[in-house]
Parts: C-alpha cells; structure tokens; sequence
C-alpha cells in the first residue's frame, strides 16, 4: 500500500484531516526527503551564526549533509558535506573555522569555497581532476532579516517571493520585538532529540489549541506568583490564527498589552536585582520600552518545512528518520543592548522552553503520547477539522491568506496542503 500512496500523497490528506501513515510510513518519510526537502527553500542558521570569514555549522537538508561556511571571498555557500571520492564526510565538528576541509580517508582538501585544491599523489589521477571534483555547492541560498535558507533545486522561485508578503511581515514583527534592535543568535542551543515524526513538531509550534490543556502547570504556578489570572488568549475574539501561502502559518494573540508576559519576568529569581539594574543602565525614560520588548514579539510563525519563531528562540527541525527528529532551539539576544536585558531574555526563555521549562518538556510528552496512540489508531485518521468552514480572507490584500480563531486548526491546514503540493508535484520547486 505504501508504494501506491506515495505515488497518490492526497489519498493521506483530507480536508479535516490526516492518515497515520502520514507519520509512521518509511515510505512516505524517504519521499518527503526528496520531494520536500531536497526541492524547496530550507532554513539553515541566521547570519550571526557565521559572521566572520571561514565560519561554518555542519547541518543537514533532510538527510543531505550540507556545510554552511563563510568562505574566504565573504560569500556564503551550502557545501554538501561528502568527499567526491569516496564521499566520507569531510567537516565533522559541528562549528568551527577553516580555510579548507580535508578528508581524512585519502586525504583530498577542499578550500572553503568548494574548490578541490590538494589530491595526494596526484600522478594516478587524471589531469582535470581538481577541475572536476569540487564539493557540490547548492544552487541556492539566499537570507531574509538575517534567516538564511538554501535549496538544491536550482529554479527555486527567489527566497521572498516564495515567503510572499503575509509571513515576511510577521517576520519583521519578529526580528523588531525590541526597539528594532539587531537580534543575535546565541552561541548555544538547546537540541532536543525525539522519537516522532518531524511533523509533529511542525504542527506543534503553531498549534493554539492545546496551550490551555497540556501547559495548564505552566498558568496555575504564574497564577500563584503573581495573583493575578493567567490564561491563553483564546478568549480574545481578535486572537487569531493565519495560514499564508506555501504552507508558512502564524497564530497571533493581537494584544498590545505586555503586562501578563512582564509579570511572568518579574516572577524569575534575582528578577528585581536585574530590573533595577537595567533601570539604572537605560534611564526611566527607556525602561518600559526595554521591558516591552524583553519576552519577544508575542507571537509564533512557522515557515514551511522546518523553521519556526517562537517567543525569542529560533526553531529549527530536523528530519532524522520516521520516528525520529531532531529539534534545536536557539535563543536570539539583543545586539547593543544591556547585559541585565539579555540575562534576563535568556532566563525568561528557559522558564518555558528550557530543558527543565515549563513548556517544551510537555510538549514532548504529549509527542510520545500521539506515537503511543498511533500504534492502535482503528480508523487511521487524525482531524484537524477545528474551525473548518469559519475561516475569513485576511481582507489585507493578501488573497492567498486565511484566518481563523488562535485555537483553530488553520495553520495546519495550510500546512498540510503545501505537503501535498510538494509530494505530488503541483508547484514549481
């Protein structure tokens, strides 16, 4: 069956739904690889992870081994990590500088640029060896506000047109959560290594359905040390969720109100310590400014296969195999800022989203929870059927874009319709 469902991906997706197989065929996984992952616009890292020259991560694109490096001319290039020889990895820490990358099979060195530039006993070899065998360079890579995405599909349509005006502004909002200040990735990120299907986690992130439910530890303890009622803002009829074109999706509280997530940051221990002291850095006439945008933009954006923005962090997913992912969390500080805001971005990040957080550690029970119940699903199907048939056109110009409640399942929809495009070949690369 799985063979005939991988030729036929919409007979796994309904409109209110989707099949297990969806999560549990190795069939299915091997196929999103090539046709997702390898064929569309995929995010590797943000700029201030390789600022200087000779900077590189080693990453994956699926279960491609890429090299993001920074080469000696200042350009950046995804270098697929495989010696044309006898494709050995050729960078094997996972950040570092380098000129070059040497195989330590036979030896071949490549400058960081790509270019094969030592062959040991370079008689036996033909004379255009060198010529020929540079590590492949993907075709594309480009970067918006910083996020840098590459494909391998050379007639990728350019990095904008393909997030298109809906989820790029969300972004804006994103990378300007603090007076517009530059956003740096932290040198460290938590990686989180899960036995599901990436999916899950892609569906997770822009899911404001179960925050009520699965996190309610999370709001019963900040009820306590605040006094005050905490809630999900599902009660807010403006509090919605979005699906933009090519699968990329938002759920967004819309309230300018900080106040909840700012008393959430005076609860962190040594939190009156570094208020103060931030005060005294910024002035009063600062201060709240500061404190606005110390929790970040309030709002969670996914980006289509595997980027989402969420609270200050970047998130990044990685496909391992069918049942098993990898997820990196990166927390972003504020370029220029004071050391006092960073602490305490950082210590406001980890309440929730820290390994031993209030809110990601569940999240990954309930990831075991769905696996555990996919074993005995009688019918198959899984729904995302909340909200269907209530949706709106944004009314902002947009006509690709729709909006339901926050708690509505729209953005995996969405998402779920850019998967089938991709898997059955309806849209360009």
């Amino acid at each position: 069956m799985s063979q005939a469902v991988v030729a036929e991906p919409q007979r796994l997706v309904r409109a209110n739904g989707v099949h297990r197989d969806i999560y549990r065929d190795p069939d299915v996984f091997a196929a999103e690889m090539d046709r997702i992952f390898t064929r569309t616009w995929v995010y590797l890292a943000h700029e201030s992870e390789v600022p200087e020259n000779g900077d590189y991560l080693t990453l994956r694109i699926g279960l491609e081994p890429v090299v993001l490096v920074r080469g000696e001319d200042g350009r950046l290039r995804a270098l697929v990590n495989r010696c044309r020889h006898r494709a050995a990895v050729v960078c094997e820490q996972p950040v570092g500088n380098a000129k070059s990358f040497r195989c330590q099979y036979h030896g071949w060195t490549y400058r960081n640029t790509g270019e094969l530039v030592g062959v040991p006993y370079p008689e036996r070899h033909s004379a255009d060896v060198r010529e020929r065998l540079g590590l492949i360079s993907l075709p594309r890579v480009e970067s918006y506000r910083g996020l840098i995405f590459a494909s391998f599909a050379e007639d990728v349509p350019p990095l904008a047109e393909h997030l298109g005006p809906g989820v790029t502004g969300y972004i804006d909002r994103f990378m300007d959560q603090c007076l517009g200040l530059p956003l740096v990735a932290h040198r460290q990120a938590h990686r989180i290594a899960m036995n599901a299907n990436w999916k899950l986690q892609v569906e997770n992130g822009l899911d404001g359905y179960h925050a009520g439910f699965t996190h309610r530890s999370f709001f019963d303890v900040m009820q306590r040390r605040t006094g005050s009622s905490v809630r999900y803002a599902s009660s807010l009829p403006t509090a919605t969720s979005r699906a933009f074109r090519n699968g990329h999706c938002a759920i967004d509280p819309e309230t300018s109100s900080r106040k909840p997530l700012i008393a959430r940051v005076r609860t962190l221990p040594e939190a009156t310590q570094r208020l103060d002291q931030l005060l005294a850095e910024v002035g009063e006439e600062r201060f709240e400014d500061y404190l606005a945008g110390l929790p970040g933009a309030g709002i969670n954006i996914g980006v289509f296969p595997n980027l989402q923005l969420i609270g200050i962090h970047i998130r990044r997913i990685e496909p391992v195999a069918v049942n098993k992912t990898v997820v990196s969390v990166r927390p972003l500080l504020v370029e220029g800022a004071p050391e006092s805001l960073n602490w305490l971005r950082l210590r406001y990040h980890e309440l929730f989203y820290g390994p031993a957080g209030f809110g990601q550690p569940d999240d990954f029970e309930m990831f075991d929870r769905v696996e555990t119940g996919l074993d005995a699903a009688h019918d198959g199907w899984l729904r995302f059927e909340r909200g269907l048939g209530e949706e709106t056109p944004a009314g902002d110009g947009d006509a690709d874009t729709v909006v339901g409640n926050v708690t509505d399942e729209t953005p995996q929809r969405g998402q779920y319709r850019q998967w089938v495009a991709l898997m059955a070949g309806q849209v360009r690369p």
